[in-house]
């Protein structure tokens, strides 16, 4: 199966804008057997309440405009978009082809201040096995890894919208090589880590603010890992490679430091993180309506 994954410029806005966007790149890729578009995008990666204008009432926009581009290229598409649903907002993620969407995820930790968070599912069944996702964040988490372990897996995609530190990215790098290098051993699949590139724009909370005082971006890094049949693109934005997709076992353990497959800073993730998450989430409950009204 050929994958594709293409690193979005996060910076085009508009949902009219980013589909005839997308679609223009597709459109210059030989035989694509899977497209792998980021996080959220369809709207794009949006750390504040002004995503909430883009919100797609139960994901029918995304769905079929995902089931449209797929029938017209043959292939199959996955998407990131921002979900309204059941009075709520979700960070979601889709499969389709031609004819069908084959399921859809959400993000469990999503962003505080602007969607829904809890404990998900991480699997969407296609026809080519059982496709493993997470979100950004969530692919960082125990979640995932206790979700999937017992689960035959054919694919796992990490869709990003990444924000880091530009002048850190040996060291950012470095990470993703171990998240995704350690999802590829445990579970012998590929991974694909797909993320755009562009301004992070504004970011709502303390933890954001601390990432725009730093100068943080996403920077990219989109890579397939679990293959050594990498393929040379017509496009810059696209990462391709031929895989074999066939279900799988987990034959390995993923070490994790409590919830995190990363050790980080501890101090961090108690004393700013996880107040300014729940800021986030008492800030989402009063305010929902509004994409409501």
């Amino acid at each position: 199966m050929r994958i594709i994954a293409l690193q979005l410029n996060n910076d085009i806005r508009g949902l009219d804008e980013r589909e005839a966007y997308i679609e223009s790149l597709i459109a210059k890729i030989d035989n694509p057997g899977i497209i792998v578009l980021p996080e959220l995008s369809q709207p794009s990666y949006i750390g504040n309440i002004e995503i909430w204008q883009y919100a797609d009432i139960g994901g029918k926009r995304t769905s079929d405009w995902a089931i449209r581009m797929a029938r017209k290229y043959g292939t199959a598409i996955c998407a990131g978009y921002l979900e309204a649903k059941d009075d709520n907002l979700f960070n979601a993620y889709l499969i389709a082809d031609g004819n069908r969407v084959f399921g859809k995820v959400y993000k469990s930790e999503g962003e505080s201040f602007i969607c829904k968070r809890g404990d998900f599912p991480n699997i969407i069944e296609a026809p080519f096995g059982n496709v493993a996702v997470g979100i950004c964040y969530d692919s960082r988490r125990k979640h995932i890894y206790d979700s999937i372990s017992d689960k035959l897996i054919s694919l796992i995609l990490f869709p990003h919208g990444s924000p880091t530190d530009p002048k850190k990215q040996n060291e950012e790098q470095a990470t993703t090589n171990l998240i995704c290098g350690s999802y590829s051993t445990a579970f012998s699949v590929p991974v694909v880590y797909c993320n755009s590139v562009g301004a992070m724009g504004n970011m709502m909370g303390k933890t954001g603010a601390m990432m725009q005082k730093a100068g943080f971006a996403l920077c990219g890094n989109t890579k397939i890992y679990g293959t050594s049949n990498h393929l040379e693109m017509p496009i810059p934005e696209a990462v391709g490679a031929d895989v074999d997709l066939v279900p799988n076992q987990r034959v390995g353990d993923i070490h994790f430091y409590g919830q995190d497959i990363v050790k980080g800073n501890a101090l961090f993730r108690q004393l700013i993180l996880k107040p300014d998450i729940k800021a986030g989430m008492r800030y989402y409950e009063k305010n929902k309506h509004k994409v409501f009204m």
